[in-house]
């Protein structure tokens, strides 16, 4: 399986997991291919980013997030660099306890599926975009409408693409149904916003979907085999204050295994 790696990432926080991860296992993707997103936040750390993740940035477009959608603005540019048969849209708080088996698995399954990825159970199930593959001939046919549609219960970034791609009749599978459930395989959800909307006072929400496991990850992820930025780190302990004062316990043996590769 030819696959191009296609993400989103914000300048305002550092992904040092998702990075260890790439550097592990870059020789499974033909192009990695990035745009700086640029909402807001407490540290920029994209001179950094280009830095130590040389890959194909993207150059970023004037973008009107009051106004327009951004998952929408923002993976339209992404799209035009990508030269492979697959494309993996990938979100750095998407975890996998056995990366070599979840790796085989999809090359199995892409020689008779046209989509495959993390199934998002809502009022309107889609594949999810923090694991989400699809062949570029299939993306192709598609309206490629990556926007939420708050319209629609349960409808938030690119569940069109999984509904366009069920009524062209393609071929789909959820990681799920190949046997990646929760306890193999997981997204935790929020992780960009804890640390882009950091407040001193600790007043900001932390609205990951695991608080026990994003502690976990806030720790673990100071210790990976890759660069890391100062100011970062010190926003990382910052994190842990918080969390601490929160009483959110840390239940490192139950979720090491996802955070260490």
């Amino acid at each position: 399986m030819k696959v191009d790696l296609v993400s989103q990432v914000c300048i305002y926080c550092d992904y040092p997991v998702w990075r260890a991860w790439i550097r592990k296992y870059r020789s499974k993707f033909n192009k990695i291919i990035l745009y700086p997103s640029r909402h807001h936040g407490v540290i920029d750390l994209e001179t950094f980013w280009r830095d130590v993740l040389r890959e194909t940035w993207v150059d970023p477009e004037p973008i009107d997030y009051a106004v327009q959608d951004w998952r929408q603005a923002e993976t339209e540019p992404l799209l035009k660099h990508v030269e492979s048969d697959w494309i993996w849209f990938s979100e750095a708080d998407f975890f996998c306890k056995d990366w070599d088996n979840f790796f085989s698995d999809l090359e199995k399954e892409s020689k008779k599926r046209d989509m495959m990825g993390l199934w998002n159970m809502t009022n309107f199930p889609y594949f999810h975009p923090s694991c989400l593959l699809i062949k570029t001939e299939m993306l192709n046919k598609t309206k490629k409408d990556f926007r939420a549609h708050p319209e629609i219960n349960g409808a938030d970034h690119f569940s069109m693409i999984t509904k366009d791609v069920e009524k062209i009749g393609g071929l789909t599978k959820s990681i799920q149904n190949m046997g990646w459930g929760e306890d193999k395989a997981f997204h935790l959800g929020g992780l960009t916003y804890v640390y882009q909307n950091f407040k001193d006072d600790f007043s900001n929400p932390i609205g990951v979907k695991y608080p026990e496991a994003f502690r976990v990850y806030n720790q673990l992820q100071l210790q990976q085999p890759v660069d890391t930025d100062i100011e970062f780190n010190e926003l990382a302990y910052r994190v842990d204050e918080q969390l601490r004062l929160m009483k959110i316990s840390l239940e490192i043996d139950k979720w090491k295994d996802f955070f260490i590769l």
